[in-house]
This record gives C-alpha cells, structure tokens and sequence, in this order.
C-alpha cells in the first residue's frame, strides 16, 4: 500500500483505491472508482493522517486499528446504526434486519439501517460492507451493481480469506456462510 504526499490520502488497498481527507474537520474515505479524481478535502489535518495510518495498518491485518476512530457525524438513529456495524466480526456479515434488532429497532426498519450505513462517511472503519439483504449481498454505498458493489463482494472475499462468492447473511449464533 502507497500514500500519496498530497493533503488527500490515496491508499492503495487489495480491494482498490481509497481517498482519506477531513471534510469541515471530520474525516472522510472515500472509494475511488473508474479513474475518478479524489474529492475536495480539507487541508492536511492530523486526524487525516492518523486515519489514514489505521487503515493502512488495518489491511495490513491489525484487526485492532481502527478500533479507536470515531464513527464520525451523523444523526443519533445513524451512529447507532453505525455503532452496531462495528460489532460484525472480520469474515463475518449480518442481515440490515439484524442490525435494526440489535440497535432495539423493528426488523422492519432494515431500509432505514440501509438509508443510514449508505451516509456512512468512514467506509472501512464502520465496516458496512459487512451488512447484506435477507436474500443476497444488497447495496454498498446506494451502488447494487457497480463498481462499489464490487468492491464490497472484494472486501468481504479478502476478509474471509476466500476467493468465493459472498452473498447470504450469517446464520444464527453469528457463524460465518462459507464465502
């Protein structure tokens, strides 16, 4: 993985290439796809480079890295949302209806729990690529199909371990589908 000395971090990822900055002094990753330039960021700030750093750290397998970054800016039903994400095992994944159960919503709620981790500003850290549909991997980041949807299938085979398609939600007791 290679940082790039601009005030917008590019971080060369097994998955693909990830933009790190602070937008209004909160950080922000971003997925950069099909040659996309990276976003307008802040100036270098050193929350940027310590993120930064605990992603590098996190693909390079400190599964404890990025554990001290907060969540980042949200509303309360968000950052419980996002809060819950961050409890999904590495390897593992968890239905949008498991997460509203785990944060006391109805099931029902699981289009809002996927509305909440789509404004997720820290993809990565809150992990939600971890969360898929009932019935099949679901979104990542609004993207069903697409390149990010792709990236989401590459985080989730690179987690497992596995070159295998991921798709179904973990069964009860949190055990892991076979990638």
């Amino acid at each position: 993985m290679t940082r790039d000395p601009r005030p917008v971090r590019s971080i060369e990822t097994p998955v693909g290439t990830l933009a790190v900055g602070c937008r209004d002094g909160e950080p922000v990753v971003e997925w950069l796809t099909g040659g996309a330039p990276a976003p307008p960021f802040d100036a270098d700030d050193p929350a940027q480079l310590r993120l930064a750093d605990a992603i590098e750290r996190a693909f390079a397998g400190d599964q404890s890295a990025l554990d001290s970054i907060p969540t980042g800016r949200g509303t309360d039903f968000e950052r419980r949302v996002w809060e819950a994400c961050r409890t999904i095992p590495r390897g593992e994944t968890r239905s949008y209806g498991w997460i509203a159960a785990t944060i006391g919503a109805h099931r029902a709620a699981a289009r809002a729990v996927g509305q909440a981790l789509r404004r997720n500003p820290l993809p990565v850290v809150v992990p939600c690529h971890r969360v898929v549909a009932a019935s099949g991997l679901g979104g990542y980041a609004g993207d069903r199909t697409g390149a990010l949807a792709e990236i989401k299938r590459r985080l989730l085979r690179f987690e497992s371990g596995s070159s295998q398609e991921p798709g179904q939600p973990d069964r009860p007791h949190g055990t892991a589908t076979a990638f």
